[in-house]
């Protein structure tokens, strides 16, 4: 391995232990967490150099198996901790490692111990996992057995209302959930590599772009543009209800005229090697010719607002408002009343797990598709005309999904 290559990639690409997923890449969510020499690091940013001959590492995959649960693992299943599950082997460990150092830590312990170092879970909302570990703590002081921990299905069989596991947990929490980016490092050799190359700007005319640079690293196959799209080059790109304004055929799948936010795809480079990718990427020369850049509703609605998607106005849905009974006398009633002006930050979804695709074409010669989406259906109609694929010809395959929210719709 090379000295600057991530603790990470080692465990992940050379030694098979999926269980320590990359999230953020960056030391910030806790997914990639490990214990190396009896403490806590985080895999993805602890490089190769700092890892010395002989150091030990502890991965979820020595803590607990499917057919040998940790009572770690049995309490996150019994309090519901894993739900998309891909924070869940960064959670394990550190809890671990918590409990190796402090066997009857107080709630405010745990959740003090989590944000210090860094584990993040967007699904739960913390209560279940801090469950989670008082119970596993009692089992190892002795005050319980992991029997008391396991579900029993009532003399009755019924498991409505009860906390009846789902049937995917003890594959997370023994990190054996493969995600996208999992079944990514079994696909076979010489499966081509893909970096987006996104725009920068948040509204421009595309005027030129250039590939020769990027084609001529080593390692690239191909930088693919919207010339080599063979269909429509075009999706729906709006939830299409019959109150939408616009015909909804306006998001290009490569940018071919226009760049209309910031990130916009605007080729992809194939390459023998992610790196290879990514440094090609870097390379592709696009020329633009700036326009007006609309960073809030209020500019964006603005009387002299360029239309930003040709065909669609800026604001595509309007919801009436029903009018019910007047409020003053709800207020003249009340015994305190608060009034103020609020406001909030647009809010993402945050799935920890990054987007991960990958595609193939099957053994009857049928493009296959595998990603996170969570509307296969819609989203197999929209990419079909656009790619100029029939869609009998096409195959969507939803990969265990890290936490969408509505993300990938």
């Amino acid at each position: 391995c090379e000295p600057e290559e991530s603790l990470a990639n080692v465990l992940r690409a050379n030694l098979g232990l999926t269980s320590v997923k990359v999230g953020c890449d960056t030391g910030m969510c806790g997914s990639c967490t490990v214990i190396k020499d009896g403490k806590l690091a985080r895999s993805c940013s602890t490089k190769m150099k700092r890892v010395d001959n002989g150091t030990k590492i502890m991965t979820l995959e020595g803590i607990g198996t499917p057919d040998n649960l940790h009572p770690i693992q049995l309490a996150w299943i019994a309090y519901g901790g894993a739900q998309c599950g891909f924070c869940s082997p960064g959670f394990l460990v550190s809890t671990y490692a918590l409990l190796e150092s402090n066997p009857k830590p107080t709630r405010d312990e745990i959740r003090d111990w989590f944000q210090k170092n860094r584990n993040a879970c967007r699904c739960t909302g913390y209560k279940p996992l801090v469950d989670a570990v008082m119970a596993a703590a009692e089992v190892m002081r002795g005050e319980k057995t992991k029997d008391d921990l396991i579900f029993k299905i009532p003399e009755d069989g019924r498991i409505w209302n009860t906390n009846y596991p789902r049937p995917s947990a003890v594959a997370k929490v023994t990190g054996t959930w493969d995600f996208g980016a999992d079944v990514g490092l079994r696909l076979p050799p010489g499966t081509l590599q893909c970096e987006l190359v996104q725009a920068e700007v948040s509204h421009a005319k595309i005027l030129s772009i250039d590939t020769a640079a990027a084609e001529a690293v080593p390692g690239v196959y191909k930088v693919v543009t919207h010339k080599d799209v063979k269909g429509k080059n075009r999706i729906t790109g709006l939830i299409t209800f019959p109150t939408n304004k616009g015909d909804g055929w306006d998001r290009p799948i490569l940018c071919d005229e226009k760049i209309f936010q910031f990130g916009d795809a605007i080729a992809i480079v194939c390459a023998e090697t992610a790196e290879a990718a990514k440094a090609g990427a870097k390379l592709v020369k696009v020329e633009i010719e700036q326009l007006p850049e609309y960073m809030n509703a209020a500019s964006a609605m603005a009387d002299d607002a360029m239309e930003i998607h040709p065909g669609t106005p800026n604001v595509y849905y309007t919801q009436k408002i029903a009018k019910g009974a007047e409020t003053g006398p709800i207020f003249d009633k009340a015994d305190v009343v608060v009034e103020g002006n609020y406001y909030t930050q647009r809010q993402p979804h945050m799935p920890i797990e990054p987007d991960v695709g990958f595609a193939y074409q099957d053994d009857d010669g049928k493009l296959c598709i595998h990603s996170k989406s969570i509307g296969l259906h819609l989203h197999l109609y929209m990419i079909a005309p656009g790619l100029g694929v029939e869609p009998e010809n096409l195959v969507l395959v939803q990969n265990p999904t890290g936490g969408t929210f509505g993300y990938k719709f």
